[in-house]
């Protein structure tokens, strides 16, 4: 079967975000939850990281948009394996890529001023609130999506493997949707999986793509 250069590009795309989605993390790592701060505190907490959330704001941007291919390539390998649940996924994956940019604005504009405005500290517990909503959003729409994805790719030419890493990685996603409640190490441990199954399922269509493995083609 000829090669197909959009599932070849897509899965590079979906390794991309996984690293992007990773790195982002890790610049937030050591940054801790501003709490029942005072007004003065939350201003020095902000300055002391606001080199690690600016980092984190770029990565955060770019994360999502190599989602738009990847999402294309796992549907074009999809489709035919299971249309209902293949929808549902994709359409779930693309949900999350708004919720990212409204965090990328949200993340930057604690960050960056704006024409030189700087927020005062009620309006920085304002954002804060925000962007962990919205984080808590992405995770619960990313967990869904991978769980449901995942009982499609078990049938599919991806393989078990790449579904029964994405069936835990989809749980602990759900998990990881509480930052608040779960520790730093559990934490980190749910994004690590949720990285992780990126890069193995882009791995996987980067295999697919150019092994003469059925690669579904919808009727047009």
């Amino acid at each position: 079967m000829q090669s197909k250069p959009s599932v070849k590009f897509g899965g590079g795309a979906l390794i991309l975000a996984g690293v992007l989605f990773f790195i982002q993390y890790l610049f937030m790592l050591p940054v801790p939850a501003p709490g029942a701060a005072t007004d003065t505190e939350l201003m020095a907490w902000l300055a002391g990281w606001k080199f690690n959330m600016s980092m984190a704001d770029e990565l955060l941007f770019f994360a999502p948009i190599c989602l738009i291919p990847a999402i294309a390539a796992l549907y074009q390998v999809l489709v035919k394996t299971d249309l209902p649940k293949t929808l549902l996924g994709c359409g779930l994956l693309a949900l999350s890529i708004p919720v990212y940019m409204l965090l990328v604005v949200i993340l930057g504009r604690i960050v960056y001023p704006v024409f030189h405005i700087e927020l005062s500290a009620e309006s920085l517990k304002l954002m804060f609130s925000l962007y962990y909503g919205g984080l808590h959003t992405a995770a619960l729409i990313m967990g869904i999506a991978t769980i449901v994805l995942s009982l499609v790719i078990l049938k599919s030419p991806l393989g078990k493997a790449a579904a029964y890493l994405g069936f835990a990685a989809g749980i602990l996603d759900l998990i990881g949707s509480f930052p608040w409640l779960i520790g730093t190490a559990v934490m980190f441990v749910c994004q690590l999986a949720f990285a992780a199954w990126f890069v193995v399922l882009g791995a996987r269509l980067i295999r697919i793509s150019g092994t003469g493995m059925p690669v579904s083609t919808p009727k047009g």
